[in-house]
């Protein structure tokens, strides 16, 4: 107890002055706005656990600092937390708050896929996983990504920083599972998968296609995407591939519905040949040249004959119009020529020439047999209803009736129905073979149903056809109709000089003869005797024989063998048949 006390009086200074007492330090306070986040989050506590530091603050913002990562503030952003880890170490890397980044706009989100974290700052976010650790993505191209899904889109995450030095100030980002290409003139749009593979064999940004300016479209038709370039698209299908389009073939193929139309995605890339491209697609073919611009073959039994016969360098040339519905079948135009189909004829070749009075009135012709052949008369047609021959040295279609010196060719109105005094007349003087063109309701000027228009129009549009070669007379027997609708002198003459003159084109070798207009002597003819006149003085005019059939039927005694006012029956055609042959022997000498 002495020992005790003698250490309670002498040893206690000396230990007191060995270890003096420990004095704990004081926990640095939390408060502002960066307090009140702390205080009220209880994920931020969890996370943060204790402050250990003050909240240290500068002109642009605080910061204070806490053992599981910093809560900083500023009046743009408001306080935000960034956790312990990658990214909160990437962002003290840039300088945080001073840095690139700026202050943090959202707070730390941890757990993401694979592990991953990320956040946004002012300017663009950093995103980490534990594999490909941290990288910023930034402007346009994080909108981009944005635009993708971010990290859970297709994309994934970013494997590097941005790259520059690309051509026209132009920047990309890695990602996961493709790249995000901006350029000044064109924006940030991913590219990614097979598309991606495509632009990279075409050369990237370097290459014809130049930087992409759209997102790839996706969900097409059968799961089919594509993406826009500056000088092209890349399409893509499970059933194709990837395949480029450009110029003049893919503004036809978006024009005529693209991967939705006839021609559904391409399957090959175009093919160049000396003077024209063309390409292959699921329905057909586009092929484009300079002269002829670009035009389609879809499937079916005209591309099918068009590939028989050579394509493009074969028979035809290039296509000059796209397939086109015509009267109950297909036609198409090429350099030179057509391919009619008729359903049940198939595809034939049809020449320039033929094919447009044939389409002007295809019901009369029937549907092409064969191909054009062409022999010494010209280039012949087989239709179904007729066969025709264009004459390259008259310019003119005909129809292939054999002719000879022994036969007459008529242009009439219904006069020449039964055997008609005309028809019995020419007989009489040897013209045994006859072709007759008799049209009900034509004259010079005046219009028929059956022809589309006046007589004189029909025969220079082609809308009648006269028999190709020399025929030994040619007769034209107008003129009734024109009285019965009273049309004036001048157009009856201006119309009758156009229909002889497109005759003498036809037949420059060939005796041409006018009838006038068989009539009666009674008033009720008055006009039709008027309008013979006109006519034959005209022909005289021109040196060519005529007969003028004024009074005609009262002479032959044929008054009272009519059908009605002004067509005659069988028997009056009888009477007036001997009158008619007299005439023409005395106007021809035979």
């Amino acid at each position: 107890m002495v020992c005790f006390v003698l250490a309670c009086l002498f040893g206690a200074s000396s230990a007191a002055q060995a270890a003096p007492a420990r004095v704990p330090l004081a926990t640095p306070t939390v408060g502002g706005a960066i307090g009140h986040l702390y205080n009220t989050s209880s994920w931020a506590r969890s996370v943060l656990l204790r402050p250990t530091s003050a909240e240290e603050c500068t002109a642009s913002g605080c910061i204070q600092r806490f053992a599981g990562g910093d809560i900083a503030w500023s009046a743009r952003t408001g306080a935000r937390v960034v956790v312990n880890g990658p990214v909160r170490t990437a962002w003290w890397d840039s300088a945080g708050p001073d840095g690139y980044h700026g202050y943090p706009t959202t707070d730390t989100a941890i757990g993401l896929r694979n592990g991953g974290s990320k956040q946004l700052f002012e300017r663009g976010a950093i995103t980490s996983s534990p594999s490909l650790g941290a990288q910023r993505t930034t402007g346009a191209i994080h909108m981009a990504w944005l635009r993708t899904g971010s990290e859970n889109g297709y994309l994934g995450y970013p494997v590097t920083g941005e790259r520059t030095g690309l051509p026209d100030g132009g920047v990309y980002q890695a990602f996961e599972r493709g790249f995000i290409v901006w350029s000044p003139g064109t924006g940030a749009h991913p590219s990614m998968g097979a598309i991606r593979e495509r632009w990279r064999q075409s050369g990237l940004e370097r290459g014809e296609l130049g930087y992409p300016t759209s997102d790839e479209s996706l969900g097409l038709r059968n799961g089919g995407a594509a993406q826009q370039y500056q000088r092209g698209t890349i399409v893509w299908s499970p059933g194709t591939g990837a395949k480029i389009l450009t110029g003049a073939i893919r503004n036809y193929w978006s024009a005529t519905g693209g991967q939705n139309g006839a021609l559904g995605y391409p399957v090959s890339e175009e093919y160049r040949q000396s003077t024209f491209v063309y390409q292959q697609f699921q329905g057909g073919t586009v092929y484009w040249s300079a002269a002829t611009g670009a035009h389609s073959t879809t499937h079916g039994d005209i591309h099918n004959r068009y590939v028989s016969l050579g394509g493009a360098a074969g028979t035809l040339g290039l296509p000059l119009t796209d397939k086109l519905p015509r009267a109950g079948g297909l036609v198409q135009q090429f350099v030179n020529g057509w391919l009619v189909w008729g359903p049940a004829t198939g595809a034939r070749i049809v020449g320039h020439p033929t094919y447009k009075v044939w389409s002007l009135n295809p019901g009369d012709f029937g549907w092409p047999l064969k191909d054009t052949w062409t022999d010494a008369r010209g280039a012949h047609v087989a239709f179904q209803n007729l066969e025709t021959i264009w004459n390259d040295a008259t310019g003119e279609l005909y129809s292939a009736e054999a002719v000879d010196a022994s036969t007459v060719v008529f242009l009439g109105d219904s006069q020449l129905d039964l055997d008609s005094w005309g028809e019995q007349g020419a007989r009489a003087r040897g013209y045994t073979r006859q072709v007759v063109r008799s049209i009900g309701g034509m004259g010079y000027v005046s219009s028929s149903p059956l022809v589309g228009g006046s007589g004189t129009d029909a025969l220079i549009g082609d809308r009648i056809l006269l028999p190709q070669g020399n025929p030994g007379l040619v007769v034209v027997t107008l003129g009734g109709n024109d009285a019965r609708i009273f049309a004036s002198d001048a157009a009856i003459l201006s119309q009758a000089n156009r229909l002889w003159d497109e005759l003498r084109r036809k037949y420059p070798r060939s005796t041409i003869l006018v009838n006038g207009v068989l009539s009666r002597y009674d008033g009720s003819h008055f006009q039709r005797r008027w309008v013979d006149g006109l006519l034959t003085r005209e022909a005289a005019l021109r040196g060519w024989p005529r007969v003028s059939m004024a009074g005609t039927a009262t002479i032959a005694g044929a008054d009272a063998n009519y059908l009605d006012g002004v067509h005659l029956n069988q028997t009056g055609h009888n009477k007036v048949a001997p009158l008619y042959a007299s005439a023409l022997k005395l106007v021809l000498g035979k």
